[in-house]
Order: C-alpha cells, then structure tokens, then sequence
C-alpha cells in the first residue's frame, strides 16, 4: 500500500494530531524526541474500517511508520491519540517484533479462534495473545506514569497477571490459561511494530534505518535516566529499559576466552631459527648447515586472588572457565601454571584438573606479589590470567614482555589501566 502524508487530513485533523503529539511530549517528557521519529502515513478509510476499528490504535510497523485512520483522529479525543502514540512508540522502541515467541499459543485463549476467523486483519491466535501480552507490559508503566488508559487497554490485573512483568512472562502464563482473554482486551492489533507480521496497511516507504532506530534508542534511554535524577517519577519498566540499553548484559565467558585466546595468539604465531633440528632444505645445499624453524609454546600463568574477600564460588566458575578456554586453544597442562595468593604466594601447581588444585590463602590481598612471581617463572609466561576481586594493591606497570588480562570479579574493583580487564558478573552466571 502506498499511504498518504500528513497533509492529506483535513485542517481540523491536521490540528488535531499535532496538538496529541504536543500533548504525549508533554505528559511523558522523555519519549518526547522519539515521538517524533515516528513518521505518519494517513490510510484512507474504507467500508472494511470506516468506523476506524481496523486502526483504531493507530498502529507502527518497524521501520518506525505510524499509520492514521482518519476516522479514528476524528472520533477520539487528544489524550486518547496521544496515549496510543505512546503506547505505539513503546512497541516499537522495546522491539516487541524481534521478540515475538516462535512457539505456538493454544488457539483456545482467543474467542472466535475456533470458526478460524480472527478479528480485524486475520491475525493468528500468537499475534493475538502475544499482542496482549506486550499491551499488559507497556500499559502497566503508562498507568503509573500518570497517564489515563482506554477501556480497552490490556492491563495485567485485568487479566489476572501479576503487575510490573515483562512480555515473555505474561506470554507464558496466558498460555497456561484455560479461559479465553477478554474479547474487548485482544480484539485490538497493534500491528507490525508488535509482532513483525505483515499488515495490509503497511506502507511501501523507506523506514528509519537501523542505526536510525539504534541511536535513537540511546537517545531515549540516556534522558529516561536524566529524568529520573530530577524527577523521579519514572515507571520502573522504563528504568529497567534504559539499564538494558546502557549497561547491556555482556557474555562473560565469551569475551574472556576471546581475551585469552587473544593473548596467546601472537606467542602460537611466532616462529624462530633452531639449530636443534635439522632444516627440510639441508638435502639441497650439502655443505652449508642450516637452521630448522621452532615454533613456540605459549606458556600460561593463572594467578588467583585467594584473600579472604572472594567466594569459592566465584573462583571454581572462573577457574573453569579459564581452563576450558585454554584446552580449547591447545594449551598443554605442562604449559599451566597455577598460583594462589593473598598477600604471600603459595606453591605454584599445573592445572591438570581443578579437583586436584589446592588453594591456600584467606588473607589480606597483594596481587602485585602474585603478578611478579607469575612473571619470574621458567621460562617466563606468555600471558598471566589474574582471576580477583580487584580489591587489591597492582603493579605501577605491566611485566615486561607479557600479557595480562584480567578476570574482575567484583565490578567495585579497580583493575590497572595496563591490564584487559574483563567483568565476569554474578548475575550472568544465574
């Protein structure tokens, strides 16, 4: 469908979507910018939607379109047009169609899915209860954020839904439903912006671009967060929503062993003459000795902080983990070794297996005692892996000729500028 621009409605209408998106910027002063991103494309009403049912919640598509029946500007008020714009908007910035569930809902939860004909556009059973689900988590924080809903804005209590969840929850305890949602509560679509489907209305425009839709994201976040230091009357859904935009959970695993693999690489890489070994080109030259290649062996330290500050649990995963990392690359166990410390060095240990290794310590903490046995070692480590809680005295620079990296336990710890650090978190581990 091609759509119309704005300058299609009527002046009346024209006035009227404006003064909803001045009133939407204003109730909700932190989606104000990215109210604007939205670009309207007028779908002009037909028998089917004459009464404005179809768009009723003036619905987005991902590439950030917002699609208006006319009909339905002129039949509700301004803080009903604003609210859907917001509750749009919330669709589309919380990306509800990258995480629409594959899985199948039970078709038996949606009245009327028993004749196969749905409501409005033809949308399955998932769609619907999918909608619903994500409608529960965006006007839950609408509600507290002062705003008055619709009578047919999906709220959790209404559904029997605990309050302050997230759409995956409330998908799943739908569907462990054995009544049907309420006709009025899922008979609403909210388009593509909520489940990536296709919709008749959809426009064949340019959408915003991804990077577009990114940084915009960023945008919103940082002044959610802005506006919570102010005001602080932001709904939590919205507070955990920045978090996760700004602070996104990072695989630890994935980026210590990328560190330690890292690490290793330019020691596997390099080579160097031998006199040790004859070379495979002595046959060509008889009388001339030459010298053979010797690739070498990187040589791992493992330096544990065993002071009386870190759990045995953060140090068995951790350890693991750097062991896992180090089989995988090829890293012989008569190339490991393991060092506890405190503020003292106890015996230094191959990593054969972590049963095997004894810990001593429970201590104060002097992780520079660790670092500097770690690096008088023969023959001398290629990469010294520090597993701590960063709570802990360091070097003033890193030794010479090797690589630290640096496995933080306790994100309150302070690492040195010269080490990779890389956060292993509690949180990541659950």
């Amino acid at each position: 469908m091609s759509g119309l621009h704005l300058d299609a409605l009527p002046p009346e209408l024209r006035q009227k979507w404006a003064a909803a998106r001045v009133w939407a910027a204003h109730r909700v002063p932190y989606l104000a910018r990215a109210l604007m991103t939205l670009d309207p494309v007028v779908v002009p009403d037909t028998e089917d939607t004459d009464d404005g049912a179809a768009l009723r919640r003036f619905p987005a598509d991902v590439g950030w379109h917002i699609h208006i029946s006319p009909a339905e500007i002129g039949r509700q008020s301004v803080p009903q047009i604003g609210f859907w714009l917001l509750h749009q908007l919330t669709h589309v910035l919380r990306g509800h169609a990258a995480q629409f569930p594959t899985a199948g809902a039970r078709p038996e939860l949606v009245e009327g899915a028993e004749t196969g004909l749905f409501p409005l556009t033809g949308r399955t059973p998932e769609q619907q209860v999918w909608n619903v689900a994500t409608d529960a988590e965006i006007n839950d924080d609408l509600l507290m954020a002062g705003l008055e809903l619709p009578a047919d804005a999906a709220m959790p209590g209404a559904l029997g839904l605990p309050d302050n969840g997230l759409a995956e929850r409330y998908w799943s305890l739908l569907r462990e439903r054995t009544e049907p949602i309420e006709a009025r509560l899922s008979a609403g679509d909210c388009g593509t912006g909520c489940d990536g489907r296709p919709r008749p209305w959809n426009c064949d425009w340019p959408g915003v671009s991804r990077t577009t839709a990114q940084l915009t994201a960023l945008d919103t976040a940082r002044r959610i967060r802005d506006h919570q230091r102010t005001r602080e009357d932001v709904p939590g859904g919205w507070r955990r929503w920045a978090d996760e935009v700004l602070e996104p959970t990072v695989n630890w695993r994935r980026q210590l062993a990328a560190q330690i693999r890292r690490g290793i690489a330019d020691t596997a890489g390099r080579v160097d003459y031998t006199y040790r070994k004859p070379s495979r080109r002595a046959g060509s030259l008889p009388d001339v000795v030459l010298p053979g290649l010797h690739q070498a062996l990187p040589v791992v330290a493992v330096v544990i902080d065993t002071s009386g500050s870190m759990s045995d649990s953060m140090l068995g995963q951790s350890l693991a983990e750097v062991s896992g990392v180090l089989r995988a690359v090829g890293i012989g166990r008569d190339r490991i070794t393991v060092m506890s410390v405190d503020a003292r060095v106890y015996r230094a240990q191959s990593l054969h297996r972590i049963s095997d290794l004894r810990l001593g310590g429970g201590g104060g903490s002097d992780i520079r005692v660790g670092i500097a046995a770690a690096a008088a070692l023969k023959p001398a480590p290629d990469l010294i892996v520090v597993l701590t809680d960063g709570h802990t005295p360091w070097p003033d620079a890193p030794p010479p000729r090797t690589r630290v990296v640096v496995g933080l336990l306790d994100p309150a710890g302070l690492p040195p500028d010269w080490a990779t650090t890389v956060l292993i978190s509690d949180q990541s581990r659950k």
